[in-house]
């Protein structure tokens, strides 16, 4: 009599751990997939973000020759009120 109870309760806990031993066989075959998954995302992700750095850094090298295109028709534009000026000047004496 005691033994089928221990045999009852011994055959309880090997249906029950069978059981979770199961289901944590789904979890990980379900973890599998997905880490498969963010491994492609993470990778195409990194392929975005060189991407962009090369974007930034092509921005920036355009960005500083347009400031330098800017700066020179500042400058031209500077002589070339002062020489207005001056003719203007030159043609209306005080």
């Amino acid at each position: 009599m005691v033994s089928s109870l221990v045999d009852i309760i011994l055959f309880a806990a090997l249906l029950f751990t069978s059981i979770r031993v199961t289901k944590m066989h789904r979890e990980l075959v379900k973890l599998r997939a997905h880490q498969g998954e963010f491994t492609a995302v993470v990778g195409k992700t990194n392929e975005t973000v060189d991407d962009m750095v090369v974007m930034v850094r092509e921005f920036s090298s355009d960005g500083r020759q347009m400031v330098q295109a800017l700066g020179d028709k500042i400058d031209e534009a500077r002589k070339a009120i002062a020489e207005i000026d001056t003719r203007t000047a030159a043609q209306n004496p005080a």
